[in-house]
């Protein structure tokens, strides 16, 4: 893994390739970014940046002991640490620090998900990071650096990862998998620039249902064409999938789509063009209100899709009727006898 090969991000692959020529990367390096954004991709390029003797101008070579040793996984120089199980405990850190002190040219510790670690492993790789060993290296990834001790995070060079542009998932996607330039489009505007997430999109089997199963419920709430009991069955049908945040993701997409032609030039679909950009802001926003409950707390999953769907439907209908548009619908039935 090179800076080569890494996609987009310009910025960062600039500042990261002048530290190292210059010699003026420090001893700790944060990179942050949400989930799937790549920064496993990018703390390995690094990794094998500082370890290879013979890097050039802030590339590794590819070719020697340390770079083939590094691809193969048996790198005696690097050390990794991820969660076992929820946490990063205490013996995992203690069963690697004697290598730090081994006498070497480089070595590298890399720590995943450092958001992980537990109080007592945090204040472990403190003390080590107050008076590091010479020529060790600490790269910390975390999607949520703010659970980080403010005093880690202080001692380190950080380093922010942006989602990509969607033409650039698009390109990875096509690099690397058998798709359709329309499917890696469309998978690439769902991932939201995270070539992680998009790569996990495109090996989900069940992508392409639950897609067209948002599509016809974005239908049904727009026009009206499920009763208040189908929306309820709805409600009890989505709140026991395990996939039931990216469902809602593709659902927002709908009506977020409609909004952009709304607002552009380009005209809405025609279940969708009677309704104002006020209705479909509101509906993205209740949403998103719902994806965020559900990540964040352990709220009865059930009664809330209950209310959004009721929610969404009124907003939505409240336009078409005022319209006449709501009256002369083509029916549409819902796919929940189908499931």
């Amino acid at each position: 893994m090179s800076f080569k090969s890494l996609v987009g991000r310009h910025e960062l692959r600039s500042l990261l390739l002048r530290a190292i020529t210059c010699g003026k990367l420090s001893h700790a390096v944060l990179l942050t970014g949400p989930s799937g954004s790549g920064k496993k991709s990018w703390g390995q390029a690094l990794s094998m940046a500082i370890l290879c003797p013979y890097c050039d101008n802030g590339e590794p070579c590819m070719k020697c002991f340390s770079c083939c040793s590094y691809l193969n996984g048996n790198n005696p120089d690097y050390f990794g640490l991820a969660p076992d199980g929820r946490n990063i405990k205490i013996e995992q850190i203690r069963s690697i620090r004697q290598g730090f002190y081994l006498q070497s040219s480089k070595k590298v510790c890399m720590v995943d998900q450092a958001e992980a670690m537990t109080a007592e492993t945090s204040s472990s790789l403190l003390k080590i990071l107050e008076d590091p060993p010479p020529d060790l290296y600490f790269i910390l990834l975390a999607s949520q650096p703010h659970l980080l001790f403010d005093t880690i995070v202080s001692r380190c060079q950080r380093y922010i990862l942006k989602p990509l542009a969607c033409s650039e998932v698009t390109g990875l996607l096509m690099a690397n998998k058998d798709m359709s330039a329309e499917k890696a489009a469309l998978i690439a505007r769902i991932s939201g620039g995270l070539p992680g997430y998009a790569f996990e999109l495109s090996e989900d089997d069940y992508f392409e249902r639950r897609f067209e199963e948002a599509k016809t419920l974005a239908y049904n709430l727009a026009t009206g064409c499920d009763s208040v009991f189908q929306l309820l069955s709805w409600a009890r049908y989505l709140s026991e999938r395990e996939d039931l945040t990216n469902f809602l993701e593709f659902l927002c997409m709908s009506y977020r789509d409609g909004l952009i032609q709304t607002l552009g030039s380009e005209g809405s679909a025609a279940w969708l063009k009677d309704i104002d950009s006020a209705s479909l802001e509101d509906s993205i926003m209740l949403i998103n209100n719902a994806i965020h409950e559900i990540n964040a707390t352990n709220i009865n999953r059930r009664l809330l899709l209950e209310k959004m769907l009721i929610l969404l439907q009124r907003r939505l209908t409240k336009c078409q009727k005022s319209s006449g548009f709501g009256l002369n619908r083509p029916e549409k039935p819902t796919t929940l006898t189908q499931v």
